[in-house]
């Protein structure tokens, strides 16, 4: 009885052999991307890497057969890119994260990180840097800096660039990128940015087409690199029209519907006011619209009012509004691609500045001139 007892014990706890299952699949590899996207692997493998040889038409065709499948590249399979790098992020510094403007680039960047299999790190100032004194900056550069050892790659968006930053990404063979940047760059760094100067021109013409000769502008802070190109673009435009700019007609604002509320305000309350007002970003342009509202004026009626960047903002204020749009989902994107390129390659040297090409969308806000 004893040992009948003990046979059914040992048969109730002696494990059973697990089934046999099918080995688990490892996911979608090179081979198959090429053939989805009908080249080679070894153009994959580049592409993938944001090899500068590969066009961007096959890598955008590489990139779309590589999602299609849900394909990921482990950062740790990059040439040149050490073990350990599988857990050191890329880290994104923003001035601030509150605009469309930030989350359209944090879009770009995100996409492009999951697509290669980096982590990616936010970083944010909490406030735009025209608003900083030097000590803060001081506080944010030492801050960039801590971070900087433990970064696969650094992106600074719309924020300065220092010297020491410029210095210890070379020597620690970090790449730094600047997208948008608030100050002019060191040598050696890498920037992304829009064709600033040529939106400038874009606004300018078409308003100039429609009959409007007295434009006013609403510019982003003084020591900002775009703002200052779109500026040069306004004036370079106005110039070739034979129209000599007024000094009164330009403003200088901030990156904020307040901006546009304020001096859109000083420039409808001038004895002679324009008769159309470009912004230097859609919020901004925004606020050009109520300060025109609350003075019982319509838009485009009016005046006719053109933003810059082509966010949500644009396609959901009344009017729709007629802006220049830039990349800035692409932006965020090309700014990881660099930092990726800049990684795997030796020497980690700078890039010339990538610029990305801006485009005019017209929508409700601009009109011919009453008077012209």
């Amino acid at each position: 009885m004893a040992s009948e007892c003990e046979n059914k014990r040992k048969q109730r706890f002696t494990p059973k052999k697990a089934p046999m299952t099918r080995p688990r699949s490892s996911g979608p590899t090179q081979a198959a991307v090429a053939a989805r996207a009908g080249v080679s692997v070894a153009t994959v493998s580049k592409a993938l890497r944001a090899d500068p040889v590969i066009s961007t038409p096959t890598r955008t065709a590489v990139l779309a057969a590589a999602r299609e499948l849900g394909y990921r590249t482990p950062i740790t399979a990059l040439p040149g890119t050490p073990a350990d790098n599988a857990t050191r992020p890329v880290t994104a510094v923003f001035d601030t994260v509150d605009t469309q403007y930030a989350a359209y680039v944090l879009r770009g960047l995100l996409e492009e990180a999951e697509l290669d299999g980096v982590w990616l790190r936010v970083r944010h100032i909490g406030s735009s840097m025209d608003q900083l004194d030097q000590a803060h900056l001081r506080t944010w550069e030492r801050s960039v800096l801590e971070v900087m050892p433990s970064s696969y790659g650094v992106v600074l968006v719309t924020t300065g660039v220092t010297s020491a930053m410029v210095e210890a990404s070379g020597e620690q063979q970090i790449p730094l990128v600047a997208i948008d940047p608030a100050t002019a760059v060191p040598e050696g760094t890498s920037s992304i940015g829009a064709t600033n100067h040529r939106g400038g021109q874009q606004a300018v013409a078409h308003l100039l087409d429609l009959g409007h000769r007295r434009i006013g502008i609403i510019t982003g802070p003084t020591g900002s690199i775009p703002a200052n190109e779109r500026v040069a673009g306004y004036r370079s435009a106005l110039a070739t029209a034979g129209i000599a700019p007024e000094p009164e007609l330009v403003r200088t604002g901030r990156f904020d519907y307040d901006s546009g509320l304020v001096h859109g305000g000083h420039l409808l309350d001038l004895d002679a006011p324009p008769t159309a007002v470009i912004a230097c970003c859609d919020a901004a342009a925004v606020g050009v619209i109520e300060a025109a509202r609350r003075r019982g004026l319509r838009v485009p009626e009016n005046l006719s009012v053109v933003g810059f960047d082509d966010t949500l903002t644009a396609t959901v204020c009344s009017p729709r509004l007629t802006t220049v749009h830039q990349p800035l989902v692409d932006i965020g994107a090309e700014a990881m691609r660099t930092v990726i390129r800049l990684a795997t390659s030796r020497g980690s040297r700078a890039l010339s500045p990538i610029e990305l090409a801006t485009s005019l969308v017209v929508r409700d806000s601009t009109a011919p001139p009453l008077h012209p």
